[in-house]
């Protein structure tokens, strides 16, 4: 143990331990023993021993070089006792002043960080950074069983750390009655697994009828307001449901139109008072926009409306004389839809997913990988996300019912505080963004600063894991996926930028110098109004963001195509382009287009649908 001791401690202040390093060699150079290397650096742990024997675990936060020496500064960690050969969180104890402080062997490591459990091949995620013969593992009662987060930077390796937790665990565990669901919105996990091990879902194939809802979450995906509109939305779907469980939503409209004509007044002669009947008209125009928005679009129909085809929650949950012969661990949906589509579409499955386990009918334990979640969970009230509310309860009661939730996205600021505060663990790539580091030193349990401080360095497969599925925080080489998912950086070939423009811009007259070219200006404050326009779920946020944007009137090309974009891809855009304000900021954005001259795309679309071409 002499070997390894490269300090004493100097000071002792709560949870925080000054140590005054004596072997200058053990903190500058590495010490190779065998084929191992170790060193000291910030992140790695020290011990020292406590007046019981055991030996107190720190983590290194700082290393400074002072006129009075090389220090370094220590926070607690735990405690690890060498009979036991136990590691325990926190200590009741403390060191003398003067103790010696020490670098910890392998085989102490090997304890703090290597799987437990009886295990035949015990779970591991990666390596410990700083000594790599050193496997870390995870508890996967806690990992699967709770709630699980998974954070980072686009490029960082998030997603192929998601497929490399499941594929690891499923090839070690094939007798594990566990299910992972993943929720591809990019199509990037196809190519993940084998043809054994996952099922592929089309979004074509899905099925997820909306007879399941109530009718107050009808309220909800018809948006319809409290006074008139509910109203008659409850009583027409009381009607068409008395008619047949799986009633049609294409009759709703038809239905609303007779619930109109039996509530509107009768004149002096008998008739029906047409002033009474626009009233309700009006009355029920957002709500039957809404209704029909969603019953135009057939790709989503065939989703929430048809009555042929297997159920998709039958397909996750096969009846038992199925489930030898689909034994299948993984089930991909593919979701790589519109904001609105999806939105509804994860409503709908989280509600079926809800109901079936919560009735107890399924022991199986399911796992939720919510790929790209910053997409359905949201935070702004002003938009908040049909699909929150499932994801909300279940982040909440999910664990009675079997149902962990493994949440991964790059943007976690965006997420919902009260749905990520139910993560038990969490793991952390590469983050830069300031506001997505406070957001995650706010919402979760971490032993100290030194791994937030750490987190904008980190390189590409490194992560920081914590929480309670893992030994203890520490930074981790992510064990290798294979095969790997559809997310691979894209290489930009060695072509002249100036080749790269499109050959309908070329013919295009507004293309008058590099910013007019069809490519993002990624660094404009415009784009990310542009971005919010074309994810929009309400028409107070439409008009908003409408008058923010019609304060700008240097668009380039690209910027017009988007802008013309969210006119077709979101139909709270479309429904109100004849509003005011929509109109006028339309007219004048496309008022200098030589439609003549205009490729088909949709800037000639939405110019035709202004100017009527």
């Amino acid at each position: 143990m002499r070997s390894n001791i490269i300090g004493k401690i100097a000071k002792i202040t709560g949870s925080n331990i000054l140590v005054r390093v004596s072997e200058y060699s053990k903190v500058s150079q590495l010490d190779v023993v065998g084929f191992t290397t170790g060193y000291i650096s910030v992140g790695s742990l020290v011990g020292a021993k406590l007046v019981d024997g055991r030996t107190l675990v720190m983590t290194v936060e700082e290393i400074y070089d002072s006129d009075n020496g090389v220090y370094i500064t220590a926070s607690i960690s735990g405690v690890f006792d060498d009979v036991t050969e136990k590691f325990s969180f926190g200590t009741n104890k403390y060191p003398l002043i003067g103790a010696g402080v020490y670098r910890l062997e392998h085989r102490i490591l090997s304890h703090i960080f290597e799987p437990k459990g009886n295990a035949q091949i015990p779970p591991t995620i990666g390596t410990y950074i700083y000594n790599p013969d050193v496997t870390v593992g995870y508890n996967p009662n806690v990992l699967f069983g709770k709630h699980l987060g998974v954070f980072g930077n686009t490029g960082s390796g998030k997603t192929c750390t998601v497929v490399s937790v499941i594929q690891r665990y499923i090839r070690q565990n094939p007798n594990k009655d566990i299910k992972f669901v993943i929720l591809d919105v990019n199509g990037e996990y196809r190519s993940a697994f084998e043809e054994s091990e996952a099922e592929y879902i089309s979004f074509a194939n899905l099925r997820f009828h909306h007879s399941i809802l109530s009718n107050p979450e009808y309220g909800r995906l018809f948006r319809a307001a409290e006074g008139v509109q509910y109203p008659a939305l409850k009583e027409c779907i009381g009607i068409l449901k008395a008619g047949n469980e799986k009633w049609d939503l294409r009759k709703l409209s038809a239905e609303i139109e007779q619930w109109i004509d039996r509530n509107t007044y009768n004149d002096r002669n008998g008739h029906k008072d047409n002033i009474s009947k626009n009233q309700l008209n009006n009355y029920l125009r957002t709500m039957n926009l809404r209704i029909d928005g969603i019953v135009e679009d057939d790709s989503l129909m065939n989703v929430i409306n048809a009555t042929d085809g297997k159920d998709t929650v039958e397909a996750i949950f096969p009846a038992n004389n199925e489930k030898a012969t689909n034994n299948k661990k993984v089930i991909i949906l593919d979701l790589q839809v519109s904001s609105d589509s999806l939105d509804i579409v994860v409503y709908l499955l989280f509600k079926a997913i809800y109901e079936h386990k919560s009735g107890r009918t399924d022991n199986t334990h399911l796992t939720l990988v919510l790929e790209e979640a910053h997409r359905y969970i949201n935070t702004d009230a002003e938009e908040s996300k049909l699909g929150s509310y499932y994801i909300d309860k279940i982040s909440r009661e999910g664990r009675k019912f079997g149902i962990g939730l493994m949440i991964a996205s790059q943007v976690p600021s965006m997420l919902s505080y009260a749905i990520v505060s139910q993560c038990n663990s969490v793991i952390m790539h590469k983050i830069t963004s300031k506001r997505d580091m406070e957001f995650l030193r706010g919402v979760l349990r971490i032993s100290n600063d030194t791994f937030y401080l750490q987190m904008s360095a980190l390189e590409k497969q490194h992560a920081i894991v914590c929480g309670e599925a893992f030994p203890n925080d520490s930074i981790v080489r992510i064990c290798d996926a294979k095969p790997l998912p559809r997310s691979s950086d894209p290489e930009i070939n060695d072509i002249p930028f100036t080749l790269r423009v499109h050959q309908d811009d070329l013919e295009d007259n507004k293309v008058s110098d590099i910013t007019d070219l069809d490519v993002p200006n990624v660094t404009d404050e415009w784009d990310e109004l542009i971005d919010r326009l074309q994810n929009s779920m309400n028409f107070a946020t439409t008009h908003s963001l409408i008058g923010k944007l019609a304060r700008h009137h240097d668009w380039t090309l690209f910027q017009t195509k988007e802008l013309c974009r969210a006119v077709l891809i979101n139909n709270q855009v479309e429904w109100i382009l004849e509003d005011d304000d929509v109109n006028k900021f339309y007219r004048e954005l496309l008022s200098d287009v030589d439609v003549e001259k205009m490729p088909d795309n949709p800037i000639r679309a939405v110019y035709g649908m202004l100017f009527d071409v």
